[in-house]
């Protein structure tokens, strides 16, 4: 089920939950979060039969490569390919051009802990793994730079 295009909800829960995930793709880095993850992070939940996260993913890949141009105080970002089957996962992480780490959640243990009912979601966590902001729906740029400025400024 693809979530509704909008503005950020309410987050269901006040701090992140740790995870680590194998990578979708072959040869690139797999998903891990801390519960306290040290620095900022955009963590994004996306699949191959969802045409607004296709859309999405070019765009999180764009604030990606500014971050880490940035430096390592810059937030992270963090994908995770949520009841794909193979090779479609990985088709679409090479498609969009996909180089953040991202992991494969098969059996959507973790997308039940971050309370995904719908994609793409994108969660805005705080150094301390304080929730900021959780965004249902196809984040568009003036969207992404906002939540990224809110983040930015919490701790």
């Amino acid at each position: 089920m693809t979530a509704r295009h909008g503005s950020p909800d309410k987050p269901p829960f006040a701090t992140a939950r740790g995870f680590t995930l194998p990578a979708v793709s072959e040869g690139q880095p797999g998903a891990t979060l801390a519960a306290a993850p040290g620095r900022p992070v955009v963590l994004t939940f996306f699949a191959a039969w969802c045409q607004p996260c296709t859309a999405e993913l070019p765009l999180i890949e764009q604030a990606w490569r500014a971050f880490a141009a940035q430096g390592p105080r810059a937030p992270l970002v963090v994908g995770v390919d949520e009841l794909d089957q193979k090779p479609a996962g990985p088709d679409l992480v090479r498609q969009t051009g996909v180089t953040f780490p991202s992991g494969y959640d098969h059996d959507g243990a973790v997308g039940r802990s971050w309370a995904v009912n719908g994609l793409p979601i994108t969660v805005f966590i705080a150094p301390t793994g304080r929730v900021v902001a959780y965004h249902r729906g196809q984040l568009n740029r003036p969207q992404l730079d906002a939540l990224v400025s809110r983040l930015e400024g919490a701790r």
